[in-house]
């Protein structure tokens, strides 16, 4: 049995992926026979949406954007609260989901299709009889079909981007999905609604060329629920008091990670992160913190100005790098760190000010070589904020974390982290803390 249904998932995926605008209405119909009698002692609803927007320009794939809007539709099932985790409860009788999205991006060519399963946790802030207001935020697996590699001019791969993808270098990609969304309960299970928010796909700078979408998406959907008539919801127990338990925490966390800079090196260099932070928890499902934040990138020892055969050279001329030096690879950051908190699970979102950073002072690269030489920043200064990190672009001094924990015991835990300056993901990492 076991061997007939990894070749029939096996057969299900090729057609998936050879079919693009057939294959979701399929999966989607396959999805919901299983779940129906897998979910039979699960309270669980059902919903379908379809989907269109736009995505953000970044001059990377402006040139195709004006063909069609983004179209798609995601189907998917969520997880009522029935009691059991409690932690759920205090976010509002919050749900968590697992979905499938489909999207064309109006360019079959150029940007093609895709595909992302992901979960969610579905949190409501406003509940009425017949409105419900909240967010849905969700983290999955985008795989698409057309990339830098199968877009680029025959006998131009690692050589020019020339009317090729420049956004998505990789068939597997992050799926960061975040909406606002609205429901409206009409009677017998059955509930319509909508959405708009921010969605983003990217490999974190793993493979290049990455700039990512960001894409701006509505959703009009139909939600049903089969066992409304016989299902009640756990009284849900907002955080109203102070929290009860240990209110200051100190952490201390390392990870580490691989990525590319640039398409035409092809080559992989180390990167990592050290952070010491302090957090205190006024409630059980939120706390606030700062901490320091160590970063190192090993692709600042490369050489791109003068280079020697004994260096290790790149092509990229973002960056005036004369010199193999190591300080360059280092920067030292303080941030600020809202993190939610369900159950063993914590999502961390910070935003931080570089302190220590030679960088800032050497790029742009065109900018240093008017200069005759290295810049000489303050910490703060003028940036473009929505370019920042992309070539021809400083990074800025601001930096962004999105951190996912999850605390195996008392005192340690395992996260996974995306860095970016804003809009443009600079590396993922993953690692272990401790907390005290």
């Amino acid at each position: 049995m076991f061997c007939h249904s990894g070749y029939f998932a096996y057969l299900c995926m090729s057609y998936l992926y050879i079919t693009m605008r057939v294959r979701f209405l399929v999966l989607a119909l396959v999805l919901l026979s299983a779940l129906t009698h897998a979910t039979a002692e699960v309270a669980v609803r059902y919903r379908a949406a379809f989907a269109t927007g736009v995505m953000m320009r970044d001059g990377k794939v402006d040139p195709w954007l004006t063909q069609r809007p983004l179209l798609g539709g995601e189907f998917g099932v969520e997880f009522l609260p029935t009691g059991r985790w409690h932690s759920l409860q205090q976010f509002n009788n919050a749900s968590v989901g697992l979905s499938l999205t489909y999207l064309n991006l109006g360019n079959d060519l150029k940007l093609g299709q895709v595909v992302a399963p992901y979960a969610y946790l579905r949190v409501p802030f406003v509940r009425l009889p017949h409105f419900e207001l909240g967010i849905r935020a969700g983290l999955g697996v985008a795989f698409c079909d057309k990339r830098y590699i199968n877009t680029v001019a025959d006998g131009q791969a690692y050589k020019s981007v020339q009317d090729a993808n420049q956004s998505i270098g990789s068939v597997a990609n992050i799926y960061l999905p975040e909406v606002l969304f609205v429901d409206f309960p009409i009677g017998r299970g059955w509930s319509i609604g909508a959405s708009f928010g921010w969605y983003h796909v990217s490999n974190g700078s793993i493979i290049q060329p990455n700039s990512g979408y960001n894409m701006f998406l509505g959703e009009i959907a139909a939600t049903y629920h089969p066992h409304a008539d016989t299902y009640s919801a756990p009284a849900a127990d907002p955080p109203d008091g102070l929290y009860a338990g240990k209110r200051w925490d100190v952490e201390l966390s390392v990870s580490g990670g691989v990525r590319q800079a640039y398409y035409r090196d092809r080559l992989f260099f180390g990167v990592g992160s050290l952070t010491l932070a302090a957090h205190y928890r006024p409630w059980s499902i939120f706390k606030i913190g700062a901490g320091v934040d160590v970063f190192y990138d090993d692709y600042y020892r490369c050489v791109n100005v003068g280079a020697t055969p004994s260096d290790r050279r790149t092509y990229f001329q973002k960056t005036y790098l004369s010199e193999s030096n190591a300080l360059n690879c280092l920067r030292v950051g303080v941030s600020l760190q809202p993190e939610f908190v369900v159950g063993n699970f914590t999502a961390g979102f910070h935003f931080g000010v570089y302190l220590y950073d030679n960088l800032r002072n050497l790029e742009p690269k065109a900018d240093v070589d008017a200069n005759g030489g290295p810049l000489d920043l303050p910490i703060f200064y003028r940036y473009d904020l929505l370019r920042a990190g992309s070539a021809g672009y400083r990074d800025g001094w601001l930096y962004t974390r999105i951190l996912l924990k999850y605390r195996c015991t008392k005192h340690l835990f395992v996260q996974l982290g995306l860095k970016a300056h804003l809009t443009k993901a600079e590396f993922v990492d993953a690692g272990i803390g401790v907390a005290l």
